[in-house]
């Protein structure tokens, strides 16, 4: 048996000022963290004024625990993070931030940013670019109608990093650029296999920008905004969007100098960009790391209310930051003896718009509270690696202490109804009970005849409407039922039994609940199916998101599912979300 212990780190106070990116795409949003690293005692936190950027959100995140991988000390943290969008492009300063820290004042430094307009060189453009479509859209004797579609009309895939880890967010953005008169539409939207999809737009509209590409202003749409999580290393290829239409030009002839319209069909597509995903260090790899990227707290959260022996206790554990909350596994927690608990309920709340991901995931435990006394739950540990300084680390929440009081016994309970019984008697005159009496006789006699009368009609409303009575209600199924040879095939690794009996299950529920024909059972039928009958347009993109998951694993054998168990409890929670809607 090893044993080790903790101790704070001592040494001089750290605050500063950090951004996600150094150079930032207009208009897309970004994260500024200041962080307090060494102190216990931080009070009086100002954020600055941003004159140049909008705030999107702010999160906070005051005295949180961590455990230095190397050295096994405690570190205390503070930060507080500011979602901000930029209101031009440039070069700017990011203020920093003010605070007492240990009774002193201090301030962080600032940091530069630069925000550019995606393609434009150092030099770039301005906001007030217009795209002269009058003159693109002119076919002049001895033009190349194929080279002129080509230069002013076409489809960019963007992406903020071509190598990452497995777990390590991704943006990815597919644009279309035009300086043409032209009637299009996205005939094919990328497959994204090999990552966890979180759409970063809620409704891809027609509303179109101007961006500047090479020094050239173009109208732009965005065909699809998202962030890619990789579900497991190797080489990965974002597939290419497609659009398909009709452009308008107004062509000159040679001879007589007059112009005509002409309409020309065009197919475009963009190009396929290449992610190299490589697997997490194995160096200083905690034993109980289970995938965790980014930068994250814990905490646990207990009744404040009595707690009796028996009663029904439910344990809070969330874990906040950003990285790739959606993929987080529950942690590893040592319950007191006597405590038995089932697989915890699950709640996400990100903000799918700030990149990385941003928000925090609650597993809460249900228990029947055990013997009387102190009940504890030591801290938890939940290791992660932490993507900006290359290490693993390990966040840690305060443990948890419990008094169990015991039950009420049944002599308690007879002395509180006497009590009970005697308030009511005390101070109440005693003919006051016979008027109440006769008052309640002629309120039940009344009452009496209304439900007999109300009685008659209902069976007689009943005899001429029992034909036309609508079916049963159908039956809710179990999901733990419907998935129990899933779970099966989950406990023997049984990958493809795995997926093939969540699809099944998926399209049973689509196929049953709302009323689908088999020949509408494809996921880009189903998608708007479901959308008509008001189901969440997040409940949508998780199904489609587990289907695309497991169709990978069963048609591509080389490839595997990275997280069965994770699978296995979404699907559950699809099932249950799409009965209920």
């Amino acid at each position: 048996m090893s044993l080790f212990s903790l101790q704070w780190a001592n040494g001089q106070v750290k605050f500063y000022t950090q951004v996600n990116e150094p150079v930032v795409q207009y208009p897309q949003t970004f994260q500024v963290q200041y962080i307090i690293e060494g102190s216990r005692n931080v009070r009086d936190f100002k954020v600055p004024e941003f004159t140049d950027f909008r705030v999107e959100e702010t999160f906070d995140y005051q005295n949180t625990t961590s455990i230095q991988t190397q050295t096994r000390q405690l570190l205390e943290s503070y930060t507080k993070i500011i979602i901000l969008s930029p209101r031009r492009s440039g070069r700017f300063t990011i203020p920093g931030a003010m605070a007492i820290i240990d009774g002193k004042q201090m301030r962080s430094a600032p940091v530069k940013v630069l925000v550019q307009r995606t393609g434009l060189s150092a030099a770039g453009g301005n906001s007030g670019e217009e795209v002269d479509m009058e003159s693109a859209s002119e076919l002049q004797p001895g033009e190349d109608v194929t080279e002129e579609i080509h230069k002013n009309f076409f489809l960019r895939t963007e992406v903020n990093k071509t190598t990452c880890y497995v777990g390590e967010p991704v943006m990815a953005v597919y644009k279309s650029y035009s300086r043409l008169s032209a009637n299009a539409q996205v005939v094919k939207r990328p497959s994204l296999n090999g990552f966890s999809v979180i759409e970063m737009v809620d409704a891809y509209d027609n509303r179109q920008e101007i961006e500047v590409y090479k020094g050239v202003p173009y109208y732009v749409n965005i065909i699809r905004k998202v962030q890619l999580i990789p579900l497991q290393e190797g080489d990965f290829s974002l597939d290419p969007a497609e659009v398909e239409g009709m452009i308008h030009f107004r062509k000159k002839d040679a001879a007589t100098g007059d112009w005509t319209n002409a309409d020309y069909p065009v197919a475009v597509r963009s190009e396929p960009v290449n992610i190299a995903v490589k697997s997490l260090p194995v160096a200083n790899q905690p034993p109980h790391f289970t995938g965790a990227v980014g930068k994250f707290n814990i905490a646990v959260h207990a009744p404040t209310n009595p707690i009796r022996q028996g009663d029904l206790v439910k344990i809070q554990v969330t874990i906040s930051g950003t990285g790739n909350l959606t993929l987080l596994m529950a942690p590893a927690v040592k319950w007191p003896k006597g405590v038995d608990t089932a697989d915890p309920a699950v709640k996400e709340e990100v903000n799918k718009y700030a990149w990385p991901l941003t928000g925090s995931k609650q597993f809460e435990y249900s228990f029947a509270a055990p013997d009387t006394g102190a009940c504890t739950i030591p801290a938890i540990e939940y290791a992660y690696y932490d993507l900006e300084q290359k290490a693993y680390k390990t966040a840690v929440s305060e443990p948890i202490t419990m008094r169990i009081m015991p039950a009420v016994s049944k002599a308690e309970m007879d002395e509180r109804n006497a009590a009970i019984l005697h308030n009511n008697q005390t101070g109440i005159p005693k003919h006051l009970y016979f008027f109440a009496a006769i008052v309640l006789g002629i309120a039940g006699w009344i009452f009496y005849q209304s439900w007999q009368l109300k009685k008659a009609r209902q069976q007689a409303r009943l005899a001429v409407v029992n034909a036309a009575a609508p079916p049963p209600a159908p039956k809710v199924t179990d999901p733990d039922e419907t998935l129990a040879i899933a779970r099966e095939a989950l406990q023997q690794s049984d990958k493809r039994l795995f997926c093939r009996e969540i699809q099944q299950a998926l399209w049973k529920i689509v196929a049953e609940k709302y009323q689908v024909p088999p020949s509408a059972l494809n996921k880009q039928n189903v998608t708007g199916i479901l959308a008509a009958k008001g189901v969440p347009a997040d409940t949508v993109q998780r199904l489609i998101t587990v289907l695309n998951e497991c169709e990978w694993a069963l048609y591509a054998p080389d490839q595997q599912v990275d997280d069965m168990k994770r699978i296995f409890y979404e699907s559950r929670a699809l099932l249950q979300e799409l009965q209920q809607v």
